[in-house]
C-alpha cells in the first residue's frame, strides 16, 4: 500500500493529524489498519433496523468521510433516516458530502465541530455513534463529548462506541499487538509504514481499559453499557440513554 506508506511517513514521532492528504486515503487506510472495519461497520448499520425508526435521527460523532451514514442509507434507502455529521476536519466532511450525494437526497447536517464543546447542532438523537472516535481524547474530553451526547440524545435513544482499547494485562497487550501488526501487513501495509504509524501516534491514540470507557459511559448518564464486539485490542460498545 504504497499511499498509505507515503502517508505515515510524513509525520513526526506524536504528529499525527487528519490532514487533507489523509483524506485522499482515509477510506483504503482505515479498512488495512483497524482490524475487522468492515464487520464493525455492518454490525452498526443492522442495529438501525431495532433502534432507529423512519424518519429517526442518527448523530455520528466523529464521522470522516461518512462511511457509516453511507452503509445505514444503503441499507434502508426509503426510510427516510436523518443524519447529524460532525467532525473536526472541513476535508473530511467535505468528502462525505460527495459520497452521500451519490446516495440520492437525504436529510443531512455536515458540523465541522468539536464533539466535546456544547452546543451540538442535533436534539433527540435516536442512535448516537462515536466510532474510533474518543480513542483520540483526553479523559475529561470523552467524558464531555459523552455528557452532550446524552444530553442531545433521545429519551429512548441509544450509543454505540468504537474504539481501540488497552489491555490491562501485559501478556494479551503484547498479542493483541502483534495479532495488529500481522493483520495490518496482511492488508498491505509494510512493516515500515506500520512503525511509522505507531510513531506518529504516541501521544495522539490514547486508549483506556474497556472498564474505563464503560466506567466514562454510565458517568456521561448513558445506562447499561454492553460489549457488542471485542478482537483483542478492539471493542465496540453500546448503551441506552434511560434505564431498561
Amino acid at each position: 500500500m504504497t499511499e498509505d506508506s507515503d502517508i505515515a511517513h510524513q509525520f513526526n514521532a506524536g504528529g499525527w493529524e487528519f490532514t487533507s492528504n489523509v483524506v485522499e486515503v482515509f477510506d483504503d487506510h482505515v479498512r488495512a489498519s483497524v482490524p475487522h472495519y468492515d464487520v464493525i461497520q455492518d454490525l452498526v448499520a443492522e442495529t438501525t433496523d431495532w433502534l432507529v425508526p423512519a424518519g429517526g435521527l442518527v448523530a455520528d460523532l466523529g464521522a470522516s468521510t461518512g462511511i457509516t451514514a453511507q452503509r445505514i442509507i444503503k441499507r434502508h434507502p426509503g426510510r427516510g433516516i436523518r443524519f447529524a455529521l460532525y467532525d473536526e476536519q472541513p476535508a473530511m466532511l467535505d468528502k462525505a458530502a460527495i459520497e452521500l450525494r451519490n446516495l440520492g437526497e437525504h436529510d443531512i447536517t455536515l458540523s465541522a465541530a468539536r464533539i466535546q464543546e456544547a452546543p451540538l447542532a442535533h436534539a433527540n438523537a435516536d442512535l448516537t455513534l462515536a466510532l474510533f472516535t474518543l480513542q483520540f481524547l483526553s479523559w475529561k474530553d470523552r467524558l464531555d463529548a459523552l455528557r452532550l451526547a446524552c444530553a442531545h440524545s433521545n429519551e429512548t435513544g441509544a450509543l454505540i462506541v468504537a474504539e481501540k482499547i488497552r489491555p490491562v494485562d501485559s501478556r494479551w497487550a503484547e498479542i493483541g499487538t502483534d495479532v495488529a501488526h500481522d493483520y495490518k501487513a496482511e492488508h498491505g501495509i509494510t512493516d515500515s509504514a506500520i512503525r511509522a504509524k505507531a510513531r506518529a501516534l504516541r501521544g495522539v491514540l490514547r486508549p483506556y481499559p474497556q472498564a474505563a470507557t464503560m466506567q466514562a459511559i454510565t458517568m456521561a448518564g448513558w445506562h447499561a453499557p454492553e460489549v457488542l464486539f471485542r478482537w483483542h485490542s478492539w471493542a465496540v460498545i453500546g448503551a441506552f440513554a434511560a434505564a431498561q
